[in-house]
């Protein structure tokens, strides 16, 4: 007798199903990795955008009637103040000339020293009627500079004990001076005198001497 029961198909089924889960598992595995990468986690920036520093400055400047000089440009090399009075008053013996100069701190840093050395002193011969060919004296006691005397203090008057007061030859050393705070001014005043008892070996002489500031912080 023939049999005519079915085949068996059920397991084909079942392997089909697991192979469909396996394919829906590895979609969600992809899936999840994709969402994953665009589900990251927050973050936040901060930028300063203007970072800046800058230098401290010494400025001074030397103020003596209308003129003033910079230490800062062109003017630190400066002409125009005379802390020896000039020759337009020529000097009889027993008198003498003062002048004061006004140093004002207009950085933004404190002078915390300064210093003035003077050059050397020169001095040449005009003659009694200003020849125009000046000479140098050869003689101490004929030279001006031996004969002249300077004496600078502190302050706008010529009082109290001088930083030097001596010959303008001798005035070579360098002299310490106040400190300034930054806004803050000093003034120093200078007297030359010609000695009563000079002769007539240095008249007709003028001198010339560069006096250099140093300011240090």
């Amino acid at each position: 007798m023939t049999s005519t029961a079915p085949r068996a198909t059920a397991p084909r089924r079942r392997r089909l199903t697991g192979a469909a889960v396996a394919t829906g598992l590895a979609g969600s595995v992809v899936l999840a990795a994709s969402l994953g990468a665009s589900l990251s986690g927050f973050t936040a920036t901060i930028t300063n955008a203007t970072n800046t520093a800058s230098s401290a400055a010494l400025a001074v400047s030397e103020t003596s009637g209308g003129a003033t000089c910079l230490s800062y440009d062109s003017t630190a090399n400066c002409t125009t103040i005379n802390k020896y009075g000039g020759t337009g008053t020529p000097l009889a013996p027993g008198s003498s000339n003062t002048t004061t100069v006004t140093f004002n701190n207009t950085g933004s840093v404190a002078v915390g020293s300064a210093t003035l050395a003077p050059g050397t002193c020169v001095a040449t011969t005009t003659g009694a009627t200003g020849a125009t060919t000046p000479s140098t004296p050869n003689t101490t006691a004929g030279n001006l500079c031996s004969v002249l005397q300077v004496a600078v203090y502190k302050g706008a008057t010529a009082t109290g004990t001088p930083y030097y007061n001596g010959s303008m030859s001798a005035f070579a050393a360098t002299a310490a001076i106040e400190p300034i705070a930054v806004a803050a001014n000093q003034a120093y005043t200078f007297k030359v005198t010609l000695p009563a008892a000079a002769t007539t070996a240095i008249q007709g002489q003028q001198v010339s001497q560069p006096l250099t500031w140093t300011f240090n912080q």
